[in-house]
């Protein structure tokens, strides 16, 4: 594949645009607290909508469609069913306490 000089233009632009508006919309955070809970000024279906996009990959658009065409059926769903389950039993009990606790992120947890 042959990439033309308007390709790799369009694609620096795109990367700078991305980073420029990053930076722009980032610029208030000052504490770690600001940067990983964006100032706890997100409304409950945001965060959800980022816990379940977050989840989703290819396996899911392919590889689950593919099963359920095939011969496994609906029950390659159970597996996303369950874990929503499990994302919100998290949410509900530990999630309160790391956030009391002053921890945001994984390696955080690990060392507290």
């Amino acid at each position: 594949m042959n990439f033309s000089w308007f390709d790799i233009g369009f694609f620096l632009l795109f990367i700078l645009c991305v980073v420029g508006f990053s930076m722009y919309k980032s610029r208030k955070e000052r504490t770690i607290e600001d940067y990983f809970l964006a100032s706890r000024g997100l409304t409950w279906w945001l965060i959800g909508f980022s816990i379940v996009v977050a989840n989703i990959s290819t396996e899911q658009f392919v590889g689950m469609a593919g099963q359920g065409a095939g011969s496994v059926g609906l029950a390659v769903s159970n597996w996303q069913l369950a874990g929503s389950i499990g994302i919100v039993i998290i949410a509900f009990t530990l999630l309160p306490c790391f956030l009391r606790a002053g921890i945001y992120t994984m390696p955080e947890f690990l060392e507290y």
